[in-house]
């Protein structure tokens, strides 16, 4: 696959990486940040499309016109809100839309030929999904440009690496307003991302109206019918799949709870409570399920359906006499057999229906039909073993949002490498010598061993990928802020080609996306600026200041539920403190680094600018301290507001030696370096798995992000 941006009749081709590079440093109305990098970007000379009118689209070949001139409102509704400017009626721009084929669905006809040309935009789509990629990409060309818009005249080819690039929300743990997993569908349209998978059923509820079991719905928030049709409805408009996940015979305490008949029910306690699953020696389970089953899935017309299949516990069936008799009458060796005979019969069930059935990495060894797709979660091996057994195959190892890793960390891991995401052999030996509870916890499923390459025909069952948001610390008024912009950083990982891997130009353009996605409607900084007034309210403006330069610690070291797990406690975790608020990306600290690095490169213009934004750090710190004292909710940031403030003063020296020709003394050097061993210990007390539960985290689950720049400009001026 070539990928490429050339300049017509010039004889020059650039990477497309350096080609966005030199855009964004132009103004900001002349900037666009494509994202997903398309396949090729071919500038046909140096004009320029002014766009004074709205945007007129003709379609030919497209079969019922009727959703995509929906689309090209919504383009329209996005232009006004990217630029909010009036565009005269009188003089619309001409966009030709062409469809090569009028069929298709959600992961056909993606591919796309866009040119702009002084007539206007011509699109040329392998189909009706086509062409809503090819307005996501008008979109960003359009960019945030208030003073008016013009895009240069280019040709952009462009389809997707994979089928399958999704989301999932996790609806079960945190009820998810409609309203919130709409804003998360109009963002998923203009990312080019395809599916969403909905996590409807789990311990804390079953989360879909249910007419022939009602007491599913008993007392917990749920989904009626007709808002599911219409969320189907709203996504499908936008070229975007919803798959519903019912989670089975594991994480059911919700319909166990509702309908014990079909459970069985340990006299191991969990967290206080007895363990459940659903039944596998009982038929009265199996006519449940087809029942169930049969009411859900004419709901989500998709061909494909989630069963979940996943971590069943060891011991939820030990005390149940029917499981003896199951085992002896089928021959079942152990209950891993007795779970692989449930999940064929579920198989059988979704069947029936008319569905493809999508289970989590346990069903891998089930001995389902070919035709099973598996998700791997804990490492790259799931993946490689899947489909080396001959499974298709969705990726989700690496893409946890929930663990709040940043944007780079999941972007570094291709879908496709079979060692990249996982525990290292190392790392789980380590744990594993630390104590036997770790040991018990730390299975040779977490692990990632290494691994051949994909054959070709991995590769060709290896449909796409899929990133999770689980809930245990992502309720809805924070869905926003932690799926985005990091999402927009898979997207592209999941869309363009394999070559696209530098990270550092993936931030340049990840800055101006989360720009256009905030104006276009999520809602991250408002709720994060409602959780700073909330907690703050006679100076929220210093405690988002503080948020702006910090990100919380990572892999679940901020679920304080896991803790009090493991002393045998149970805790519900109130989410509304300033980890909860912090960006796991700190867009503001990147920037910074950027800057820092450009003036140690040479670029002393920015010594003012760098100077202004240390001078305001550090003075924030008195800010912050006023509003902290005697707030319960501030009081344990205080001492990273006190080191945010202390490395802004050594950033400032720094400036200050740089300008005036000298060299940093070593008591300074050594003050400075210091301040910067100290964030590096807290940002790895929570980088890796496990760790967090073994090493004390930073104060307030807070970690300080400005590390980078201010050691840029330390390393420079020690240099002098």
């Amino acid at each position: 696959m070539n990928f490429r941006i050339e300049r017509k009749g010039q004889g020059v081709t650039k990477s497309l990486g350096l080609w966005a590079g030199l855009l964004l440093a132009a103004p900001a109305h002349a900037a666009p940040a494509l994202m997903p990098l398309p396949q090729s970007v071919t500038l046909n000379g140096d004009k320029m499309l002014a766009i004074a009118g709205p945007l007129r689209a003709d379609m030919r070949g497209c079969g019922d016109a009727t959703p995509l001139d929906r689309a090209a409102a919504r383009l329209n509704r996005d232009v006004f809100k990217h630029t909010g400017l009036i565009l005269d009626a009188k003089t619309p721009v001409a966009v030709s839309v062409t469809c090569r084929d009028a069929t298709g669905g959600v992961d056909a006809g993606e591919a796309y030929r866009l040119t702009v040309g002084a007539s206007g935009i011509a699109i040329d789509a392998d189909g009706p999904t086509g062409v809503l990629r090819a307005f996501a990409t008008v979109r960003q060309l359009v960019g945030l440009s208030p003073l008016g818009i013009e895009i240069p005249h280019q040709t952009i080819g462009d389809a997707p690496r994979f089928g399958w690039r999704g989301v999932m929300l996790d609806t079960a743990r945190q009820f998810i307003s409609v309203a919130t997993i709409k804003r998360q569908i109009d963002a998923m349209e203009r990312l080019k991302l395809n599916t969403l998978h909905l996590h409807l059923s789990d311990d804390q509820g079953f989360r879909v109206e249910s007419l022939r079991y009602p007491k599913l719905n008993a007392g917990g928030e749920y989904y009626r019918q007709a808002e599911i049709r219409d969320l189907v409805a709203y996504a499908a408009d936008r070229g975007i799949r919803i798959i519903p996940e019912f989670d089975v015979p594991g994480h059911s305490r919700a319909i166990v709870e509702a309908y014990p008949e079909v459970g069985s029910v340990s006299k191991t306690l969990f967290l206080g409570q007895p363990e459940m699953a659903l039944n596998p020696a009982s038929d009265a389970t199996y006519r449940f399920l087809e029942r169930l089953f049969g009411e859900m899935a004419p709901l989500f017309p998709d061909p494909h359906f989630h069963i979940g299949g996943d971590e069943v516990s060891k011991t939820v069936w030990a005390d149940d006499a029917g499981m003896k008799a199951l085992m002896a009458r089928e021959k079942l060796a152990d209950y891993k057999a007795v779970e692989a005979h449930f999940l064929r019969r579920a198989a059988a069930i979704v069947r029936r229906l008319g569905k493809t059935m999508i289970g989590w990495e346990e069903v891998t060894g089930a001995g389902l039909p070919k035709d099973t797709i598996v998700q791997a979660w804990q490492t790259s091996n799931a993946m490689a073993d899947a489909t080396a057994t001959g499974h298709r195959t969705i990726m989700s190892a690496g893409y946890y949002l929930n663990l709040l890793m940043p944007a780079d960390y999941g972007y570094g891991i291709d879908p496709a490498a079979t060692s990249a995401a996982g525990l290292t052999p190392e790392h789980a030996k380590m744990l594993r010598g630390l104590s036997p509870l770790l040991a018990n916890f730390v299975t040779d499923a977490l692990v990632d061993f290494p691994h051949a390459a994909l054959s070709p025909e991995q590769e060709k069952l290896l449909i796409g990928a899929e990133a999770p948001l689980w809930g245990e610390i992502a309720p809805d008024q924070l869905i926003d802020h932690h799926l985005w912009p990091r999402a927009a950083a898979l997207a592209e990982r999941f869309w363009s080609p394999a070559t696209v891997t530098d990270k550092a130009d993936m931030y340049r353009r990840l800055a101006v996306v989360a720009e256009q996605l905030t104006v276009s409607g999520l809602d991250d900084r408002a709720n994060q600026q409602r959780i700073a007034a909330r907690i703050a309210p006679n100076d929220s403006g210093a405690v988002a200041n503080l948020l702006a330069v910090t990100g919380p610690v990572r892999n679940m070291a901020h679920d304080h539920r896991i803790k009090a797990m493991l002393a045998g406690k149970r805790f519900v975790q109130p989410l509304n403190a300033l980890a909860d608020a912090a960006p796991v990306d700190s867009l503001v600290a990147r920037r910074f680094a950027d800057d820092a690095a450009r003036y140690a490169g040479g670029e002393r213009a920015l010594a003012g600018a760098l100077k202004a934004q240390l001078a305001d750090w550090r003075d924030n710190d008195a800010r912050f301290q006023e509003v902290a004292a005697g707030n319960r909710m501030l009081e344990a940031a205080r001492p990273t507001s006190e080191l945010i403030a202390a490395l802004a003063c050594a950033g400032l020296d720094a400036v200050d030696a740089v300008e005036a020709g000298r060299k940093l003394s070593p008591a300074e050097v050594d003050a400075a370096n210091k301040l910067l061993a100290r964030l590096e210990q807290e940002e790895a007390a929570s980088w890796r798995p496990f760790d967090a539960f073994i090493r004390p985290q930073p104060a307030a689950d807070l970690i300080v992000k400005i590390g980078p720049g201010v050691r840029t400009l330390v390393d420079a001026a020690a240099a002098k």
